[in-house]
């Protein structure tokens, strides 16, 4: 099966007691507030500050204008069901951007390995295929990782060869790549980073708006409507 597609796949018994009926709304109540807090309060996160923010270089990957006047850094994690929505999102907010050079898109990675076995080893499997390939090779493995293992599932490693063959890269060179773990320190970078700006969830998304001193946070993948309105009010800032 070809990237394309790949990509277009893109897409207990209960004993029964007899208690008041005053007491039994008082119980669920209380159960329904708890659930409500634990729900609602996000895990413990680092207190991060944004200021520690890396700097865009020729180094990061990027669709669109690296000069652009607003700039969307996001910190993923390739296996995220949410990343995955997200990455959706953004792939629309490009197409109808990324030709004005007004808006780019900063990918950066962010592994929950607590959560998601295997996502540091995708990480640096994907910059090891973009090494040996393209300058579209990078985006073109997530897409296709997120084609053979989409929503809540996650991806195995051992079907990497897979995805190596769809993009044309040497297996060997990659297999190589991987054993040597060429780009762990990278990916370690962009994990410490994360952490350094406060993000605790993925994905992580920074807005970088030319002439404004603080990059805005935001944590959680935001619908289309959601994201273009903050790039649209982000735009317009910069005029």
């Amino acid at each position: 099966m070809d990237a394309d597609q790949d990509v277009a796949l893109v897409q207990e018994s209960r004993s029964i007691w007899f208690i008041p009926g005053a007491i039994i709304a008082a119980g669920v109540l209380l159960a329904i507030s708890i659930y409500v807090v634990r729900t609602t309060i996000p895990p413990s996160a680092p207190k991060g500050d944004i200021s520690y923010l890396r700097p865009v270089s020729d180094s990061d990957h990027i669709i669109g204008n690296p000069t652009a006047p607003v700039v969307i850094i996001e910190y993923a994690d390739m296996d995220s069901s949410y990343t995955k929505t997200f990455q959706q999102t953004m792939q629309q907010i490009m197409a109808e951007y990324a030709p004005g050079g007004k808006v780019a898109w900063v990918y950066r990675h962010f592994p929950l390995i607590d959560q998601y076995r295997n996502s540091e080893q995708h990480a640096e499997a994907a910059e090891c295929a973009s090494a040996l390939g393209t300058t579209n090779t990078f985006w073109t493995f997530i897409d296709i990782l997120h084609a053979r293992a989409p929503g809540n599932q996650v991806f195995n490693p051992q079907n990497y060869d897979s995805i190596i063959e769809s993009l044309g890269v040497d297996p060997a060179r990659f297999e190589s790549c991987m054993q040597a773990n060429t780009y762990r320190e990278r990916v370690s970078n962009d994990i410490s980073n994360a952490i350094e700006i406060g993000a605790y969830s993925t994905p992580t998304i920074v807005v970088v708006i030319k002439g404004q001193k603080k990059p805005v946070l935001i944590s959680g993948a935001l619908p289309y409507d959601a994201m273009k309105k903050i790039i649209q009010e982000s735009i317009a800032k910069t005029k």
